[in-house]
């Protein structure tokens, strides 16, 4: 949020209030307006689309019709500067600097389309062959800035205390589509967790999600809320691992959320495992605690609202924690009013992205003596096991898992997470075979021994063939200590 002072803060909220907009057309000769001189107008900003997402590089919009004497010829590339003041207060807020991309003329003025500095990053083509080293994320945002003629506004140290902001690292060359800057920002700002956005300065800063509200937003503050009858959060993250084609998951303290799946992150392609899986945990854990009410509401304009900020709702049919981020927002310069957003999945209708659910698939095809064979790998994943299972030092037989093969042939990989009682020495020990055939034993390895939730990795050369129906058995054993099975995740 915007820093005000405390005239401004009661100003703002108060029933009768009178606002104020002017701005600055920066042609040689520049051209000051006033509201007086808008027709029309809306200033949108925002740090997601549909989804609650990281890595977003969105570009603010603005569109405005404006009684002016001055011809459209003249305004293409020309920058526009708004800010905004309220009777009762000294403060100007700043509201921006956006050039103009398009200007139409008509009988009554000119309407201009005007975006912020992020789309600078699209004019600028990245050569990975040209960035083969290892660079800190900071210093990774100063070289595109300076490529693309934007300043970073976030600070080293803000850089620094984001996930993965002291973990350096280099441009894998395991993607075909970042093209220019703008995309290996969308790539390094999901491998910090974060969302870009450009400030109101012009300059560019990255942020992250929190629970920390900046604002409260009673039932007088707003003329119009939704609020979803449900929560959103991400309790889970997979990513590719580009050299053996596997997807790894790991997941936080959170629960009843949906999974964040990253893809194949050039950012995130060390080659050891330690490193790589510690870089995934610190994405995730930075939600630990976040749970997010998508809303939509429409109220009062208070131009000190940035998205990203936390907003709390009361009263009416709001609850006790009825709290989430603004992902959009858009002032309406006339009228005096804006609509907020945070959106959000509803974790009931995603089961698609759910740990529990996901599909198998391969990550590509290709052909074999005519028959589809998929890719180098796919993934099974366990659906909840709600039965109470003890197990100790004879093996057995834990659960099954079917899944129905469409392609030919498919080599297999398989992530195995469980959540049990365990003594910190228990030695836990996992396979699983497939159809029954010895030649398809996978033995399990496990990545993280820590009482308490364990994780399990393991793959099989042979390809698993036949269309249909197939059928995994995963079999376990415990020494040391016995193990109450309560919960497979």
């Amino acid at each position: 949020m915007y820093s005000a002072s405390n005239d401004f803060k009661t100003a703002i909220k108060d029933s009768l209030r009178t606002l104020h907009w002017s701005g600055t057309i920066n042609t040689p000769t520049p051209i000051n307006f006033t509201d007086k001189n808008v027709l029309s107008g809306d200033l949108t900003r925002s740090i997601s689309d549909l989804s609650l997402e990281i890595g977003s590089v969105c570009s603010s919009q603005l569109t405005m019709e404006l009684n002016l004497s001055v011809s459209r010829y003249e305004l293409y590339g020309v920058t526009i500067s708004l800010s905004m003041t309220i009777d009762g207060a000294l403060d100007v807020i700043p509201m921006g600097t956006y050039t103009i991309a398009e200007a139409l003329q008509s009988l009554g003025g000119v309407s201009i389309t005007a975006y912020d500095n992020m789309v600078k990053f699209d004019d600028v083509d990245f050569l990975p062959s040209s960035y083969t080293g290892v660079m800190a994320p900071y210093k990774w945002l100063t070289t595109m800035c300076t490529a693309c003629g934007v300043t970073l506004g976030s600070t080293k140290a803000d850089i620094q205390s984001l996930p993965n902001g002291r973990r350096k690292t280099g441009f894998a060359d395991s993607v075909t589509d970042a093209t220019n800057w703008r995309d290996v920002l969308r790539y390094l700002t999901a491998y910090l967790g974060a969302y870009a956005y450009i400030g109101r300065d012009g300059k560019l800063y990255l942020g992250t999600y929190s629970s920390v509200s900046a604002d409260t937003v009673p039932a007088d503050l707003r003329y119009s809320s939704d609020l979803s009858d449900f929560r959103t959060t991400y309790d889970g993250l997979y990513a590719v691992d580009k050299s053996t084609g596997m997807q790894e998951y790991v997941s936080n303290t959170n629960s009843g959320g949906i999974v964040l799946d990253l893809g194949i992150n050039p950012f995130l392609q060390f080659t050891n495992d330690t490193n790589r899986l510690n870089a995934l945990q610190a994405i995730i854990d930075a939600w630990n605690g976040i749970y997010y009410v998508p809303f939509q509401s429409d109220m009062p304009l208070i131009p000190t609202y940035d998205p990203g900020d936390v907003l709390t709702f009361t009263q009416n049919q709001a609850g006790a924690y009825d709290y989430g981020a603004i992902t959009e927002i858009t002032y309406h310069i006339l009228g005096g009013t804006m609509s907020v957003t945070c959106t959000g999945d509803d974790p009931r209708l995603q089961e698609a992205k759910d740990r529990f659910t996901k599909s198998v698939e391969g990550l590509s095809s290709d052909y074999n003596n005519g028959q589809e064979i998929g890719g180098k790998d796919f993934w099974i994943l366990h659906v909840t096991n709600t039965d109470q299972i003890t197990v100790g030092g004879s093996e057995i037989e834990l659960t099954e898992i079917e899944w129905e093969q469409k392609t030919y042939g498919q080599h297999l990989n398989m992530t195995l997470v469980l959540d049990a009682v365990l003594s910190a020495t228990a030695v836990v020990s996992i396979r699983l075979i497939i159809d029954d055939d010895p030649d398809l034993e996978i033995p399990l390895k496990e990545d993280k021994s820590l009482k308490g939730e364990r994780t399990f990795n393991g793959s099989n050369p042979q390809i698993v063939m036949g269309t249909g129906l197939h059928v995994a058995k995963v079999y376990m054993t415990v020494t040391d200590s016995p193990l109450l099975w309560s919960d497979l995740v």
